[in-house]
């Protein structure tokens, strides 16, 4: 019995063991060892900028060794591929390439790399990224699959700086600000130009920009802080800001002209003014002067039927010399017809009671020789403007067209009739 017995716990040592080994067996260790790889990969560079003064020159190149070596029975292949980190070599973004035999490197241009930034990947202007590359040397042929060979590498790139100047919206900001971050309009006059007036306190005021998803500021060129009241100031577009001190609290006018890329303050020392015209009634000498301040006009129609009619005209936020006739604005009334344009219809000089038959009136230029004619304003054709209190001024008349838009421009004596 005890031999027995001794035999059995031989048999139970036996299992525990093999149990405890077979726990511990990992059949991939113990199998064949594995294919030795001879592919590597590198680049020209971890981080370039992209050149714009040579534009067709490389600026990036991947060089990689061959493959481990196969039986002649196979045939290896080197794929290349290139695209943007973020993209995961996706079917539509990858740039891919079957590489020619006993080709082992290629290189690409700045003008390849900025392309494929802006229309391939659609990436942000200006905004650094970083691009992966990868070979894939693959085994064709033979009588077994043989694992392809794979290696990537990263670069950083620095794309070409895009000087960036256009809004889809544009705000003030900062501590100057009363009652927070407030939106600029363009002008209904240029589209070029954004024009914003009302009242800052002391402090700082910066220039929100949003174009195309993304958010920029407008600042000076030169980085300073002065507003140089009245004055002209370049600027341009950055994402980090730069304000600007407003340095006194009060009325401040504020135009962004994004086509010269310039801006300008007016405190109420230097802001503009409107058109103030100094006639005699009639244009008669024997009359007094009367000095009047233009901010609206009364349009005074020749053999329209309708007499005189106050236009209720907008002044430009940008100049308040620039008066604006918008229909949409009036029920939709598109003005049109032979008409010029009064500062009074009904006004007393020295107890003489007038009115717009005597009234310095603005219309079509005179001819040559200084006499009355009526001309025609062409639609979204800048005309010319003519004032004067006498007879042959008033007596001429500008056929106006039917537009959404009568724009005036008294500081530079023009007419323009347009559609939005």
């Amino acid at each position: 019995m005890k031999k027995i017995k001794f035999a059995c716990n031989v048999s139970l040592l036996t299992l525990l063991a093999v149990g405890q080994w077979a726990c511990a067996w990992d059949p991939y260790e113990h199998d064949a060892d594995p294919v030795p790889e001879t592919l590597t990969l590198t680049a020209s560079s971890a981080d370039i900028v992209l050149d714009e003064e040579h534009l067709t020159d490389p600026v990036l190149t991947f060089e990689w060794t061959p493959a481990r070596q196969m039986s002649d029975d196979f045939l290896v292949t080197y794929t290349t591929k290139l695209d943007v980190v973020t993209n995961n070599f996706g079917s539509s973004t990858t740039i891919e390439t079957v590489e020619d035999e006993g080709i082992f490197s290629r290189s690409f241009t700045s003008e390849q790399l900025n392309n494929w930034a802006n229309e391939r990947w659609n990436l942000p202007v200006n905004k650094n990224f970083t691009l992966a590359f990868r070979v894939i040397a693959e085994y064709v042929g033979g009588e077994t699959y043989e694992m392809p060979e794979v290696r990537t590498v990263e670069v950083n790139v620095t794309p070409i700086h895009v000087d960036i100047f256009a809004a889809d919206k544009m705000s003030i900001d900062g501590s100057s600000v009363v009652g927070g971050e407030t939106e600029i309009e363009k002008t209904v006059e240029n589209e070029n130009l954004y024009a914003w007036y009302g009242d800052l306190q002391i402090g700082e005021l910066q220039v929100p920009v949003e174009f195309d998803g993304l958010n920029y500021y407008l600042v000076p060129a030169d980085g300073a802080s002065d507003i140089h009241d009245g004055e002209l100031i370049d600027v341009k577009m950055q994402e980090t800001p730069v304000s600007w001190n407003i340095p006194a609290a009060g009325k401040y006018r504020l135009l962004i002209d994004m086509q010269n890329k310039q801006v300008r303050f007016y405190s109420a020392a230097t802001d503009l003014q409107p058109l103030s015209v100094t006639f005699r009634p009639n244009g008669a000498e024997t009359n007094p002067e009367t000095t009047m301040i233009v901010t609206d006009l009364y349009a005074y129609g020749g053999g329209t039927g309708w007499g005189v009619r106050k236009l209720n005209l907008k002044q430009s936020m940008a100049d308040p010399q620039v008066l604006i006739y918008d229909a949409e604005e009036h029920d939709g009334t598109k003005l049109s017809g032979s008409m010029k344009f009064c500062v009074a219809q009904n006004f007393t000089v020295e107890e003489v009671s007038y009115n717009q038959n005597n009234a310095y009136c603005f219309t079509n230029p005179l001819t040559p020789e200084g006499g009355r004619q009526n001309l025609s304003l062409t639609l979204n054709k800048v005309g010319e403007l003519h004032g004067g209190a006498d007879g042959e001024t008033r007596n001429s008349y500008y056929q106006i067209p039917e537009a959404d838009l009568l724009i005036l421009d008294l500081r530079n004596m023009t007419i323009l009739a347009r559609n939005k």
